[in-house]
């Protein structure tokens, strides 16, 4: 029996009663640059990389996971919502696994693309041939079509279109709401800087540099907190760059995204030890900031972390820090 039709009839097969009385009025909303219509509140999901768990947490959803994937040791999610992940199964710690998807009765996904959605693997068309709805993160659509900018409101725009699918808008509103009225504060106290340092941000890589171009969530969040990007000439949210143009441009700072291996420590002892950075400004005055995957990806702790980065890159202006909260 073919592999494809065996997982189809596995999804007919154990598709739940309550998906079939799920019934509402149809809600359509935007998914880069197209009109998307979700028939039914879904009632199991599963979502891709901790950034997306974080942010469908946050929004009160977590019982309505049935899974995730994408998260790794030293991919942490916030503490806070560890203790409402426990008993909801890891569908595979590296890429979407469509099997162990189907396996688990879902009737939704969220992901992005190269946040587990892919071309020739996991795609939202081909969930849709097993029944199964998805979302695709705002950002990661520069993968799939132009845009304009990347903004933190980009975030808020995929919270309030989730909300809107999974009916808890009600839940969701004040929520998504004080993480507004914090950018909203953040910029009237950034009002009138002039001081714009420059700034690498430093993903992975020793031979070649993966960074943020002007897509990429960390562009919004360093000019929220009154910073440059050296690297907001690259057309893409995480590309490759070049040694030689860190050099060149000679950043002020250096902010390293913490996962993985090496640690953000590990990251800071290979730069500092590269011979042809010496020169560059961060490096000879050692000014790093780090922030995690989850921080620097869309997700609920994005204007958190600019905040942050706005009060170590502008001491002198009183930047108000407000962690965010994560409720059931």
């Amino acid at each position: 029996m073919p592999r494809t039709f065996l997982l189809l009839l596995i999804a007919l097969c154990a598709m739940p009663a309550w998906a079939q009385d799920a019934k509402r009025s149809p809600i359509t909303v935007n998914v880069c640059g197209q009109p998307q219509t979700y028939a039914s509140v879904p009632r199991r999901a599963v979502t891709h990389d901790v950034n997306i768990t974080e942010m469908f947490v946050f929004l009160g959803l977590a019982d309505r996971l049935v899974g995730y994937s994408g998260m790794y040791a030293g991919k942490d999610a916030s503490p806070q919502i560890v203790p409402m992940l426990a008993g909801v199964p890891n569908l595979s710690p590296q890429g979407m696994n469509l099997e162990n998807i189907v396996a688990a009765q879902a009737d939704f996904v969220f992901g992005g693309w190269s946040y587990g959605f892919q071309q020739g693997g996991v795609t939202p068309q081909l969930l849709a041939r097993y029944g199964i709805a998805s979302y695709v993160l705002t950002e990661s659509c520069i993968r799939v079509q132009k845009r304009a900018d990347v903004a933190l409101e980009d975030t808020f725009v995929d919270m309030d279109n989730v909300a809107r699918i999974f009916g808890v808008q009600q839940q969701a509103a004040p929520r998504i709401q004080q993480l507004r009225d914090e950018l909203t504060l953040l910029r009237h106290q950034m009002r009138g800087n002039a001081l714009q340092p420059k700034v690498f941000v430093f993903d992975s890589g020793e031979k070649i540099p993966t960074t943020v171009g002007r897509y990429g969530m960390p562009q919004a969040m360093l000019e929220a907190a009154g910073a440059r990007n050296i690297f907001d000439d690259i057309a893409s949210n995480w590309p490759k760059g070049n040694w030689e143009d860190v050099v060149l441009r000679d950043p002020e700072w250096i902010v390293i995204i913490d996962y993985g291996q090496p640690s953000a420590q590990g990251k800071m002892d290979f730069l500092l030890q590269k011979k042809e950075l010496q020169t560059v400004s961060a490096i000879r005055n050692k000014r790093f900031f780090v922030m995690t995957y989850a921080e620097a990806t869309p997700g609920p702790r994005n204007v958190e972390t600019a905040q942050r980065l706005a009060a170590a890159l502008h001491p002198q202006r009183g930047i108000t820090m407000t962690p965010v909260r994560f409720q059931p």
